[in-house]
């Protein structure tokens, strides 16, 4: 069987040696190979430094009722709410004008001089309110509301040193009184 030879003639030799030539002489930011090899992982590089720094500048608000981790899953601690049921602690919230009225009845030694009340948003952190209620006299607290608050909130009531809390929801603007009470130890945030 005889054998067959390609035979190239001398300008299709010499358009081959000169495409091997450019390839060999090319810069390598010429070189498209070089841009898919080193080129994407240098990408996913800048993604993730700036990914980085969006979940740095931006963190996720920290749960603020009382939660703790009980093995591997959180757990709430329910042991201020059953504090405050054996207390029999209630009483009625009335907000008017900026300023957040209380009535606090139970089976207390002695009245609080202080307590707080948390107002939590459900979706942002940022626009919770803490209101500082004084006593007045006579189980009577009041305390100034920063801003005329609308929609659905959670709330705490606790005295300062925390031995006891109160939680539960309500929708603002108020329409009369709040009725505070250990029978909302189910309704907790």
């Amino acid at each position: 069987m005889p054998r067959s030879f390609v035979k190239l003639n001398p300008v299709s030799l010499s358009k081959v040696m000169n495409v091997i030539e450019d390839t060999l002489q090319r810069p390598w930011w010429k070189e498209p190979m070089l841009w898919l090899v080193a080129g994407l992982p240098a990408i996913v590089v800048v993604a993730s430094f700036i990914t980085y720094f969006i979940a740095a500048n931006n963190p996720d608000p920290l749960v603020n009722a009382g939660y703790q981790k009980v093995g591997m899953a959180p757990g709430k601690d329910m042991s201020r709410e059953r504090r405050a049921l054996s207390l029999q602690i209630g009483g009625e919230l009335v907000m008017l004008d900026g300023t957040a009225n209380l009535k606090l009845s139970g089976r207390l030694d002695t009245m609080p001089a202080q307590l707080e009340l948390l107002l939590l948003h459900p979706t942002h952190a940022d626009q919770d309110v803490r209101v500082q209620l004084r006593e007045i006299g006579n189980g009577e607290y009041v305390g100034s509301m920063p801003m005329m608050l609308q929609g659905n909130w959670q709330w705490i009531l606790e005295p300062i040193d925390g031995a006891w809390r109160l939680a539960g929801g309500l929708t603002l603007p108020l329409d009369g009184g709040l009725k505070l009470g250990s029978k909302e130890f189910n309704n907790h945030p």
